[in-house]
Parts: structure tokens; sequence; C-alpha cells
């Protein structure tokens, strides 16, 4: 097993002031690992890891909240403008507004479930298909926390494919 770790920072924020800690993980299996898990059927096995995306802002909360209402008030204008016979500018108000809504719903059903969730999950079935996986961390000392979290989740994983490879022989003893 080959593993790479690298940390990164990204400026986020609306003025970019803020700045975002990552931990990149890629792994990539050798083709005796490789063999071993197909043949013992491991894939499903894996870990949980803190998640790869941070906490939402309270000003994107606040806009995502605001999205609907400020939509529907513009789909109701531009149906009663509509049929006051407003013509083409009321038709696409109405249309950006349920926009609006659709992108707000969709933007707030992300976050909940953003707040609801703080792991990932990490399978030996999603590293053969997509080796790379992302951790967020708050700061760089967590980022170093999540990195040896990684490494001795990593170790248990290529303990259990070692020990994996073969079966147990018969072993008579007395107690």
């Amino acid at each position: 097993m080959r593993v790479t770790i690298d940390h990164r920072e990204v400026a986020s924020g609306v003025l970019s002031n803020h700045k975002d800690c990552y931990v990149d993980c890629t792994v990539n299996f050798s083709e005796e690992e490789q063999a071993i898990i197909k043949a013992r059927d491991l894939y499903r096995q894996g870990f949980s890891v803190r998640t790869s995306t941070p906490l939402p802002s309270q000003t994107a909360l606040f806009g995502a909240g605001l999205m609907r209402p400020i939509g529907i008030v513009m789909m109701v204008v531009g149906a009663i403008w509509g049929i006051a016979g407003g013509g083409t500018p009321t038709g696409l108000l109405f249309f950006v507004g349920l926009g609006l809504v659709v992108y707000g719903w969709l933007r707030v059903r992300k976050q909940d479930d953003r707040l609801e969730n703080s792991e990932q999950d990490v399978t030996v079935k999603q590293l053969l298909g997509r080796p790379t996986f992302t951790v967020h961390a708050w700061n760089p000392a967590a980022a170093k926390g999540i990195e040896q979290d990684i490494r001795d989740n990593l170790v248990g994983l290529k303990s259990l494919i070692q020990n994996s490879a073969e079966l147990q022989t018969t072993q008579t003893f007395e107690l």
C-alpha cells in the first residue's frame, strides 16, 4: 500500500480573508493487496474520518434561507403582473423567482446535511475506484491530528488485508 498525504490551504469567504485547511490522501494498493481484496471480498471494509467540507457560515445559512422567500415574492409579483398584461418580463420574473426557490431549497438541504453529518466513510471499494479522499481541518494543528488518525486507520486496514491473505489452519491445544 502506497499512501501520499498532502496538506493544503485554500482562501475562502466573500473577501477571501479566511483560510481553510485540507488534508488530501491518496491510497494505491499493490497488485498483491488487490488480489487479496478480491479473493476475500473486502470491498466494504474501511473507516470513518471527518467530512471534506467546512461548516456553512452564518452568512451562507442566512443567504440560503433568504432565497426562498425572495423567490416566492418574485413569482407572485410576476404572476400578478402577467395576469395584468405585463408581457415577457413578467414571465422572466416568475421563472427567476422559481429558480431562486429551487436553488434556495437545494442549498438549505445541502447545508442541513453537512450540519448533521460530520464524518465521511472511506471504503476499500471507493479507494480502488478513486484513490484520493479529502478531509477538512480547521487549522494546521488540527490537520496534523487528522493526518495521524488517517495513518492509524490505514495501518489497521493494511493489517486487515495482510491477515486475510490465508485462512488459519486447524489448531489443537489444551487449556
